[in-house]
C-alpha cells in the first residue's frame, strides 16, 4: 500500500507507470469481426428468448382468456335464470347458484396471478386485461359471498311463509334476514358501479359487449334485491313491529275518474299490531259531508287547477295526480271527523280487487237488506262499477255495499286460504298499472316507498336502468259530471316521433285518445245517478289534465277532431300542465295531440303516467 510522499519502498511494490497512449496497440481486425459476431449472437439469441417467452406468455394468456370467455358464457345464461328463480321459486334456486359458483370461480382463476398482473401494465393491452380482470372478479365476488345470502332470505320468506294465517302475518322471518337482503341489495348495486366505471373505450369489440351485457344482468338482479331490500325494511314497522299502527284503506271508484283512478267510495281504517290484522271503521263519501274550508292549506297551483273542493270533499282529494298529496288530505278528513289516528294511507280500485279474488276465490257478503252479494275473480269489477247502480237507487246504499265488498276482500285475504304467490302477483301488477299506491306519515319509511311504483308521486322525471334519466309524461282525467258514466270511457296515450335535441332533451308527439264505448240510446236504461249532472244521452264530459316532464313543456296542442288549438297552461310543483274539457258522445272518440319537449339531458325512453280505467286487462 503506497501513500503519497512515503516512497515507493514503504510498500515493496513499485507503483505502475502507465504507458504513453502512443504506445497502446489496436486489436488486429480479425479479432473485431469475431468480437462483433459474438455480440450479434448474443443480442440475437436474447430477441429470440424474447420473443419465445412473449409467445409464450400470449399462449397462456391467450388460454386462460379461452377458459375464462366459456366459463363467463355460463355465468351470462345462468344469472337470468337464477334471479328468475329467486323470486318464483327460491328453493330450486340452489342448483342454479351452485353451478353460478363454478363458472365463476374458474373465470376468476383463469384471469388471476402474477402473469395478469403483468399484462395489466402492459401498451394497448393492458386496458382489456384490467376490464376482464375486473369482470370475472366482480361476478366471482357475487356468486360466492352474496347471491348466496340472498337465496338463503327468498327460502325464509316465501309467499306461503307470509301468507297471513288466522289474520295475522308472521314477521319474524323478516326480521331474521334483513340484514343479509339489505347487505345482498348493496352489494349489487356496488358491482353495477364497478362495471360501470370500467372504460369502454379502446376494449376490444366482445370485451365492451361482455360488460354491458353484465351491466344489464346486473340491473336486473337490482331489480329483486332493491325491491326485497325495501319490502324487508318496511313491512314489519308498518305492519306494527314497533307497535300498534293504524291504515286508512281509499277504495277508488274507477267509474267517476279522478287523476289517480277513480273517487275514493269508501274509506276503511286497520289496524296492524305486530302482524295481525284488525278491521276497525269504515265510512262512505256521504259520511264526511262537505268542508266548510280546504282541510289543509292548498297551494295557488292546486286552487287554479283544481279548485277548493280538493280539500273539502273526500270524493275529490285525488283531483291531483300526486298521491302524497292526496293521502295527507284523506288522513286530515278522517282524523277531524270520525276516531282513529291513521299513519298511513293504501289505495286500491274493484279491478285490484278482483285480480285478488282470481287468487283467493269468490267472497260472501250481505247488502244492507240481507241479502247476499257474491263477487268472483271474473264479475268484481263489472258489480262494484256498474252493476251495483242499477240494483241500488240510494247512493249511500251504494257506498256501504261498497265498502263492504272492500271489507269482505279484505277479510278473505287475511284468513290464509289462498294462493299466496298469485296474491303477490296480483299486487305487483296492480302496483305496476298504478292503482296499489301507499304512503306513510313516517318520514324514513316514506323515503324506501319514494320513487317506486308504490308511491304514485308526482316527478316528471324518472331513472333508468342504465344509470340516465328518462322524461315522464302525465295523463290525467278529472270527470266534472257527478255520475257513473266514467265507466264507459277506454282512455289510450302513446308516444310518437321522439328525437332527441342537441342538449340531450327530447321533442315527441303525444296522442291522447278518449273513447266513449256507451252504445247509442243505452244511456236510456241507465239510472239517473250514473249520468249524473251530464247529458242524458251519456255523453261523458271531462277534465283532460297533461303534465309535460320536468323542466319541459307543451309546444302545441290540438283536438285532431275538431282542429282547436291550445290548451290552459298552469305549472304544479314546477312541472308544466295543459287542462282543457273533452267532450265525448255515445260511440264516439276523441283525438288530441300535443307537442312536448322534454328536460335537458332526459335520454331515456319516455314513460307515460296515465290514470287507471275500469278496464280488466
Amino acid at each position: 500500500m503506497a501513500h503519497e510522499g512515503w516512497g515507493s519502498g514503504w510498500s515493496g511494490v513499485a507503483p505502475p507507470v502507465a504507458p504513453p497512449r502512443a504506445r497502446l496497440g489496436r486489436p488486429a481486425p480479425a479479432l473485431r469481426r469475431e468480437h462483433r459476431r459474438k455480440t450479434l449472437r448474443r443480442v440475437l439469441w436474447t430477441v429470440v428468448g424474447l420473443v419465445v417467452l412473449i409467445l409464450a406468455l400470449a399462449v397462456w394468456l391467450a388460454v386462460d382468456v379461452m377458459r375464462a370467455r366459456a366459463a363467463m358464457e355460463e355465468v351470462s345464461g345462468t344469472i337470468l335464470g337464477l334471479e328468475q328463480r329467486l323470486r318464483e321459486d327460491p328453493r330450486a334456486a340452489a342448483a342454479d347458484l351452485t353451478s353460478l359458483q363454478a363458472a365463476s370461480e374458474r373465470a376468476a382463476s383463469a384471469t388471476s396471478g402474477p402473469l395478469w398482473t403483468l399484462a395489466g401494465g402492459a401498451p394497448w393491452l393492458g386496458d382489456d386485461v384490467r376490464a376482464l380482470t375486473a369482470i370475472t372478479s366482480t361476478v366471482d365476488r357475487l356468486a360466492s359471498d352474496v347471491l348466496p345470502r340472498l337465496s338463503d332470505a327468498a327460502q325464509a320468506v316465501t309467499p306461503d311463509r307470509l301468507a297471513p294465517q288466522d289474520g295475522r302475518i308472521e314477521l319474524q322471518p323478516l326480521v331474521d334476514v334483513r340484514d343479509d337482503v339489505v347487505a345482498a341489495d348493496t352489494a349489487v348495486g356496488s358491482a353495477i358501479e364497478r362495471v360501470a366505471a370500467i372504460p369502454r373505450e379502446g376494449l376490444v369489440g366482445p370485451l365492451a359487449e361482455a360488460a354491458d351485457l353484465l351491466n344489464a344482468q346486473l340491473t336486473d338482479v337490482r331489480m329483486t334485491t332493491a325491491t326485497a331490500a325495501r319490502a324487508v325494511q318496511l313491512l314489519p314497522p308498518m305492519l306494527g313491529t314497533d307497535g300498534p299502527r293504524e291504515w286508512l284503506i281509499l277504495a277508488q271508484n274507477n267509474a267517476e275518474p279522478r287523476a289517480t283512478g277513480g273517487i275514493p267510495g269508501a274509506v276503511l281504517l286497520v289496524r296492524a299490531d305486530d302482524g295481525e290484522l284488525t278491521f276497525v271503521d269504515q265510512a262512505g263519501a256521504v259520511d264526511f259531508g262537505r268542508f266548510d274550508e280546504p282541510v289543509l292549506e292548498l297551494s295557488p297551483a292546486e286552487n287554479a287547477l283544481f279548485g277548493p273542493e280538493l280539500g273539502q270533499y273526500v270524493q275529490d282529494v285525488n283531483f291531483t295526480p300526486d298521491f302524497p298529496r292526496t293521502a295527507e288530505l284523506a288522513r286530515e278528513m278522517w282524523q277531524t271527523t270520525r276516531d282513529g289516528d291513521p299513519r298511513g294511507v293504501l289505495s286500491i280500485d274493484p279491478v285490484v280487487l278482483q285480480s285478488l279474488l282470481a287468487a283467493t276465490g269468490p267472497v260472501t257478503f250481505q247488502d244492507p237488506d240481507g241479502a247476499d252479494v257474491t263477487l268472483t275473480g271474473q264479475d268484481a269489477a263489472a258489480f262494484l262499477l256498474s252493476e251495483i247502480y242499477e240494483q241500488y237507487e240510494d247512493p249511500q246504499v251504494q257506498d256501504e255495499v261498497f265498502a263492504s265488498a272492500a271489507e269482505a276482500v279484505f277479510s278473505r285475504l287475511t284468513s290464509g286460504d289462498l294462493d299466496a304467490a298469485r296474491v303477490i302477483d296480483a299486487l305487483v301488477s296492480a302496483a305496476r298499472d298504478g292503482r296499489l299506491m301507499v304512503w306513510s306519515e313516517v318520514e324514513s319509511e316514506q323515503d324506501h316507498i319514494r320513487g317506486t311504483v308504490l308511491s304514485g308521486e308526482l316527478r316528471g322525471a324518472v331513472p333508468t336502468a342504465a344509470g340516465g334519466v328518462a322524461p315522464e309524461v302525465g295523463v290525467y282525467l278529472n270527470m266534472s259530471t257527478a255520475g257513473k258514466v266514467g265507466y264507459y270511457l277506454r282512455t289510450t296515450a302513446t308516444v310518437e316521433d321522439a328525437t332527441e335535441r342537441p342538449d340531450g332533451s327530447q321533442e315527441f308527439v303525444l296522442r291522447v285518445r278518449l273513447e266513449n264505448t256507451l252504445s247509442e240510446g243505452r244511456a236510456d236504461d241507465l239510472p239517473r245517478y250514473v249520468l249524473g249532472s251530464g247529458p242524458e244521452d251519456g255523453t261523458i264530459r271531462t277534465n283532460l289534465l297533461v303534465y309535460a316532464p320536468l323542466n319541459g313543456g307543451i309546444r302545441e296542442a290540438r283536438s285532431v277532431n275538431s282542429g282547436a288549438e291550445g290548451v290552459l297552461a298552469q305549472e304544479h310543483d314546477g312541472i308544466v300542465v295543459g287542462a282543457r274539457t273533452v267532450t265525448v258522445a255515445p260511440g264516439e272518440m276523441q283525438e288530441l295531440e300535443y307537442r312536448i319537449v322534454s328536460g335537458k339531458g332526459q335520454r331515456g325512453n319516455v314513460r307515460v303516467r296515465l290514470t287507471p280505467g275500469s278496464a280488466v286487462d
